[in-house]
């Protein structure tokens, strides 16, 4: 029982964490607002809480691999079940477990397909955005559901969104929800039930529905190009290519 109930409490303490650094970082912007009679702006406030929890999430992302290994299970990324398994690059990379991943060792025509593969997470990220998107308009779900939340947040200048929305929030979120909680779970259960159950996590942490509805579908796919390329930084790009269409089609729009 106790043993469960740990592996419960690790799959809950990197959001908890992200929570926790998020909710400080808007306190204390809108105390500085209120105090300086400043505007409070969310953006920064966002960028501000990932900044923060990107060192401790880094932190704790190692400490997962020296286990990992210590136990003689190889990368966290993988149950012992699958471990021997290629990723799409075509020679497994011992350092699945790094944040960015590793080119040093593989073939000429590996890295073209690494490189190719991630252009197309950054650009099938961006047309996963326009295409759900463009169904919740034909659904009219903004009519039935406030938005605010967002509204907010595409309200900062262009280059604050770009930053914060379209790069730090990336990188913060797949780190603690793909870096930590799926690969956490995908040692726990099996592929669908990680997958699954990784994408609910990460829906209902954005609380409000539209983007419940919008954050489901997306953390789906993530966890599956995760799954298929075994490096961290494809679903960072993919979430970038979201993001960064987002804040552009507001604009364009």
């Amino acid at each position: 029982m106790r043993a469960e109930l740990r592996k419960i409490i690790s799959l809950l303490t990197p959001v908890l964490l992200h929570q926790a650094t998020a909710l400080a970082a808007v306190f204390l912007f809108r105390v500085c607002a209120d105090r300086y009679g400043l505007e409070y702006n969310a953006t920064l406030a966002v960028l501000a809480g990932n900044l923060l929890v990107l060192p401790i999430a880094a932190r704790m992302y190692r400490r997962d691999e020296r286990i990992a290994c210590a136990s003689g299970g190889g990368s966290v990324f993988e149950p012992a079940s699958v471990q021997g398994t290629r990723s799409v690059v075509g020679k497994k990379d011992r350092a699945s477990g790094d944040m960015a991943g590793s080119m040093e060792g593989l073939t000429r025509g590996a890295k073209r397909h690494m490189l190719l593969f991630g252009a197309a997470c950054f650009i099938g990220g961006g047309a996963l955005n326009v295409a759900w998107s463009g169904i919740l308009n034909l659904l009219h779900i903004q009519a039935h559901f406030s938005n605010q939340t967002q509204e907010q947040l595409l309200a900062a200048n262009l280059l604050l969104q770009i930053v914060g929305l379209g790069i730090a929030a990336p990188v913060a979120e797949e780190l603690i929800f793909r870096g930590l909680t799926y690969r956490r779970m995908r040692r726990m259960f099996p592929v669908w039930a990680a997958v699954v159950l990784s994408a609910l996590l990460f829906a209902v942490y954005h609380g409000n529905p539209i983007q419940m509805i919008f954050a489901f579908p997306m953390a789906v796919v993530l966890a599956l190009v995760y799954e298929h390329g075994k490096l961290f930084i494809f679903p960072v790009l993919f979430h970038m290519g979201s993001n960064l269409t987002a804040i552009f089609l507001q604009i364009w729009l």
